[in-house]
């Protein structure tokens, strides 16, 4: 099997996370940010990740394809809940992580922006959807005080404490995303998430970008 991801997509990360957890062996791919090739050729749009299953078939979606990967063994190890309030939580933070992620990724030394066209591909791409980079990077603390409130309230919708032995779909939705939101130095983490993002780094062997921040 193959995987094409992004290192910084949260949507990435959570396949990610289970084949590192299942020890599941699979031949890794960073794409460039400027092949949008390779992918729609496999499916007739851009979209990533994607998994190129044991018989050559290209699957995407990241939560049908943790499910796939989970099931392979029969002995899925992903539990419930799967809560409703946290996924509109998530879906509250997705806007301002794009617009404080966005002009820092490519800041950090990632592999799918190691050359100018891929970084000059997103940057365009991505300019027309939260405009000017240097604007969004000068704005980010009015962003950043919004992002700020949001985590303030995320001990209070889903249990965080970082011993629990059981991973949960909770957990796969949630971590990617503040793994990402790891770039922001702004960011004020409250003790109980940075404890639980980098407790969940640790489980599945994923690195955060807290020693990258900017």
């Amino acid at each position: 099997m193959k995987l094409y991801y992004y290192d910084h997509c949260p949507f990435s990360a959570r396949v990610r996370m289970l084949l590192n957890l299942k020890e599941i062996k699979v031949k890794t791919v960073v794409l460039p940010a400027d092949d949008e090739q390779t992918i729609t050729r496999l499916l007739g749009q851009h979209q990533i990740p994607v998994l190129i299953r044991q018989d050559d078939t290209p699957m995407a979606d990241s939560m049908g394809i943790v499910k796939y990967l989970d099931y392979l063994d029969g002995k899925p190890i992903v539990r419930k809940p799967d809560t409703a309030e946290l996924q509109k939580w998530i879906e509250e933070l997705v806007p301002n992580l794009q617009y404080l992620g966005y002009p820092r990724w490519t800041r950090i030394g990632l592999e799918e922006f190691a050359s100018p066209s891929a970084y000059e591909h997103f940057l365009r791409k991505k300019t027309a959807s939260i405009g000017d980079f240097n604007e969004a990077l000068a704005d980010t603390h009015n962003t950043a005080c919004d992002v700020n409130r949001n985590l303030a309230q995320l001990q209070h919708i889903i249990d965080l404490t970082s011993h629990r032995s059981a991973l949960r779909w909770d957990d796969i939705a949630l971590f990617p995303m503040l793994r990402s939101l790891s770039v922001v130095k702004a960011v004020q983490w409250p003790d109980a998430v940075r404890t639980y993002t980098v407790c969940q780094a640790k489980r599945c062997r994923l690195d955060t970008f807290f020693d990258r921040a900017c």
